[in-house]
């Protein structure tokens, strides 16, 4: 998990970041680390053994807002536990048919899209929540956590997944 540590050590609040089309401020605001305890109590309430990637994840930052810029209403809500289950049952109670094994974790700003983490899947279990769909026609991004996390970075804070 060393990009979200590396990331959480370099970026404390602003930075400014080059695009193409010039330079950006964005905002990145972190959590306080999850405990140990913290996961532990949540696989618990939800009989669910989280992956351990995104366990490293939260004891980092339990949650985070990335990529949010002083202009525009975008970036990102990285959830924190207790946001993961209260998100999660209320994109239920809106009608959407999310597996039990299955939990929000990262909400868009701009739009209100999710990603889940599917804990029925071993490998790849990230999927994409586009809110414009039902949730039967959802689709994965090809990625676990790290890998989410590098490619968010690579291209500034942009929605590859939906390229």
């Amino acid at each position: 998990m060393n990009i979200l540590k590396d990331l959480v050590n370099r970026v404390n609040e602003k930075v400014m970041i080059k695009t193409v089309l010039g330079e950006e401020t964005y905002y990145f605001m972190w959590n306080a680390p999850a405990t140990a305890e913290d996961i532990q109590a949540f696989e618990n309430r939800n009989e669910c053994s989280l992956p351990d990637d995104y366990k490293e994840s939260l004891l980092i930052s339990n949650g985070a807002i990335l990529y949010k810029s002083e202009y525009e209403d975008d970036g990102y809500k990285l959830l924190s536990l207790e946001e993961v289950e209260e998100v999660t049952q209320e994109m239920k109670d809106d009608g959407y048919d999310i597996s039990d094994k299955c939990y929000c974790f990262l909400q868009c700003l701009f739009s209100n899209d999710v990603l889940l983490l599917d804990l029925q899947k071993k490998t790849n279990y990230i999927m994409d929540g586009d809110v414009g769909y039902p949730s039967d026609e959802w689709k994965y991004i090809g990625s676990d956590i790290n890998t989410f996390f590098i490619r968010l970075c690579q291209c500034n804070g942009a929605m590859y997944w939906r390229w």
